[in-house]
């Protein structure tokens, strides 16, 4: 299983005239663990996010990926983004995702969180064949809740993936669930620092594979307004 080494840098840009900066607070997928929060950028801003990400895998080949994204808030409680990621080693890839695959998603919230309910979010995702010894077009679904608890948040994502054109011996679909936790490290004193843990089982690539598990845990630090460090 590989082992991720946090040294994801992370660089945001807004181009919204009132939101000259990003809030480290909010949790997008890969940045720096897998969990993400139930909630889209504003509506009318355009975030451009790009980074480093250096992965130490104890059985195969270390890894260096360089992870671009573009996000839109395209409607009231709706963001559409692209982005794609380019990789060391790419033909080493043993994953549904390859280096240089578009991915194409879009992230709707329903609710805003009350009492007793806590915001609900879906997110589509489809991932183009445009990456090395890449095949078909695969397509995945994920439900994303965030529930506040004092001043942490808790975040539960389960997504099933469909795999389109999968080679012999691999899964046409797998399912993925994400269990995770935030904490703003400081506050009331500041407000600079975000903890993030979070338990996670994935499916294997191949349906005689045990399932790749694990625990995440990262920081998330602004460092500038538009500059956080992972």
């Amino acid at each position: 299983m590989p082992r991720h080494l946090p040294l994801m840098l992370a660089f945001f840009l807004s181009t919204a005239p009132s939101t000259w900066a990003v809030d480290h607070n909010n949790l997008d997928e890969g940045r720096p663990l897998q969990i993400e929060d139930a909630y889209p950028i504003a509506y009318g801003e355009l975030s451009a996010e790009t980074g480093v990400r250096v992965s130490h895998n104890r059985h195969g080949d270390d890894r260096v990926a360089f992870p671009v994204e573009l996000l839109y808030g395209a409607y009231w409680n709706l963001h559409l983004g692209l982005g794609s990621t380019l990789a060391t080693s790419p033909y080493s890839i043993d994953d549904a995702e390859k280096s240089g695959d578009l991915r194409l998603f879009g992230l709707y919230n329903f609710n805003q969180e009350t009492l007793l309910i806590p915001a609900l979010a879906v997110k589509l995702t489809l991932d183009l064949p445009s990456g090395l010894r890449s095949r078909g077009v695969d397509t995945e679904l994920k439900g994303i809740l965030t529930r506040t608890v004092g001043h942490g948040r808790v975040h539960l994502n389960a997504g099933y993936q469909f795999i389109d054109h999968a080679r012999e011996g691999e899964r046409d679909g797998r399912y993925e669930v994400v269990l995770g936790a935030q904490y703003p490290w400081g506050y009331p004193r500041s407000f600079t620092t975000t903890v993030l843990a979070d338990l996670f089982t994935r499916q294997s690539t191949h349906g005689h594979d045990t399932n790749n598990s694990g625990v995440e845990i990262g920081l998330r630090r602004q460092v500038a307004p538009l500059v956080i460090v992972d």
